[in-house]
């Protein structure tokens, strides 16, 4: 019987290494926290650098409202002005002298006459006084003279002062209405407005006359005045007759 013995080459075998296991895998990266940004569009961004370029731009500051106070006082000062002036300006009121002149044998030697007007701003009377002188012999040349007064006033309440007079007109008619002549001039005599009125007649003979006025009549007041109305005294005939021979 044979036998078998293990080969002596078993000697020289090495045992085989032990297979070699692969590397563990990686520890799994922790996950990334995630932080909330905004993502800008190109164009804000461009405009953050331009802004940091410039500066900020400033805002406009409101306006400031003007104070308006130095209009106020400069009405105030023209409005003040405009009333002393219009009362400096004012014309002087007429003096009331009763019945001196309408029955004066000097200034109503040639006839007289008076008006009474009863009005909102108070009551008037107003008279006329007729006089004057010959200038030839024969009287075909007259200078007549028209005195208007006050003769009473009273003012319709305290803020009224008294009432002011202007001659428009002074004309002298026959009875029949023929126009004989106008006045010249007139003045302030102080106690009334004197009117000149010349007057030439054409041809003798006998004359009855009478004189025809219109003023006009204002108001003075406490500031200021205004004209109050137009008075026409339509006749105030002569006494007596001019006789031209």
């Amino acid at each position: 019987m044979s036998s078998v013995t293990p080969d002596d080459s078993s000697k020289d075998v090495k045992p085989e290494a032990p297979e070699e296991l692969p590397p563990p895998p990686p520890p799994e990266p922790e996950p990334e926290k995630t932080v909330a940004t905004s993502v800008k569009p190109p164009e804000e961004v461009w405009m953050e650098d331009y802004d940091e370029l410039i500066g900020p731009e400033e805002k406009p500051k409101p306006r400031k409202r003007k104070n308006r106070h130095w209009g106020a006082i400069i009405v105030t000062v023209a409005v003040i002005v405009f009333f002393l002036a219009w009362t400096f300006l004012s014309p002087k009121v007429m003096t009331q002298v009763g019945q001196t002149y309408v029955n004066s044998a000097t200034y109503a030697s040639w006839g007289n006459f008076t008006g009474y007007r009863d009005i909102w701003a108070g009551n008037m009377t107003w008279g006329l006084s007729i006089s004057g002188r010959s200038l030839t012999a024969n009287s075909s040349s007259l200078e007549v003279h028209v005195l208007l007064t006050k003769v009473y006033e009273k003012p319709g309440n305290w803020f009224f002062r008294g009432t002011s007079v202007t001659l428009n007109n002074v004309s002298i008619f026959e009875v029949d209405g023929t126009y004989v002549a106008s006045m010249s001039n007139w003045t302030d005599v102080g106690y009334g407005l004197m009117a000149t009125v010349p007057v030439t007649f054409a041809t003798n003979g006998t004359y009855d006359l009478y004189v025809h006025a219109k003023f006009t009549v204002y108001e003075v007041m406490r500031i200021g005045f205004i004209p109050l109305e137009a008075v026409e005294i339509e006749a105030a005939y002569f006494d007596e007759p001019v006789i031209v021979d």
